[in-house]
Order: structure tokens, then C-alpha cells, then sequence
């Protein structure tokens, strides 16, 4: 019987940010993008529009949407991604307070949709 060959594997613990961790340019705008990208597909299912019904309410196409939706998010800015919500009915907050721990200079930036 022939022996399984053994897999290498590198497994790290991630940051918390898979687009810091794949050493994106900027991660920390690409994961607000990506989050607001999720929201949005879930306004539009919880509204049950088509891609194309929902197309038509924010100024895209079907295709151009269902790209979108499908992570291809380079060339929206987080500020036309928050247009497209308000144009689906609902409010964008943003809200800004101090960075978590004590020493950390630097903060995040996040969307999560209530």
C-alpha cells in the first residue's frame, strides 16, 4: 500500500484583517469596502429586489451590480458605497471615537449594518 504524502502547511494567526494579512496596499479600506459590499447584498435580499430592480435604484447595471456584489469593489470609493445605501432606504452613520488599546496610535475603520 502506498504511503498518503504528507501536505505542508503554513498556518499563522491573522491579524483580523485578511487584506492586511495578504498585504494589501491598503487593508483597512479594503475590508471597510468589503463589509459595506456585504451590507449592501443583504439590503437587497432583505428587500427582495433583483440585481437588476436594485441596479436601477443606485444607477448601475445588472452586470456592473452583480460584479459588485461578487467582490469586484476596486474603482467604488467607501463614499459611493454609502450613497448606495442611502439610495436603498437606509441611514449611514459614521462615527468617530478613540482607538482601542493604550499605545495603539493608529485606528480602524469599520461598517457593520444594525
Amino acid at each position: 500500500m502506498d504511503a498518503v504524502p504528507s501536505i505542508e502547511s503554513n498556518v499563522f494567526n491573522g491579524s483580523g484583517n485578511v487584506f492586511a494579512d495578504l498585504e494589501f496596499d491598503d487593508p483597512v479600506e479594503e475590508q471597510a469596502k468589503a463589509q459595506l459590499v456585504l451590507a449592501l447584498g443583504k439590503i437587497i435580499k432583505a428587500r427582495e429586489l433583483t440585481q437588476r430592480q436594485a441596479g436601477n435604484i443606485i444607477g448601475l447595471t445588472q452586470p456592473k451590480l452583480s460584479h459588485l456584489l461578487s467582490g469586484h469593489w476596486e474603482g467604488y470609493t467607501i463614499d459611493r458605497l454609502c450613497r448606495f445605501m442611502t439610495l436603498l432606504g437606509r441611514n449611514v452613520r459614521i462615527v468617530i471615537e478613540p482607538a482601542g488599546a493604550a499605545g495603539d496610535s493608529s485606528g480602524k475603520l469599520t461598517a457593520a449594518m444594525q
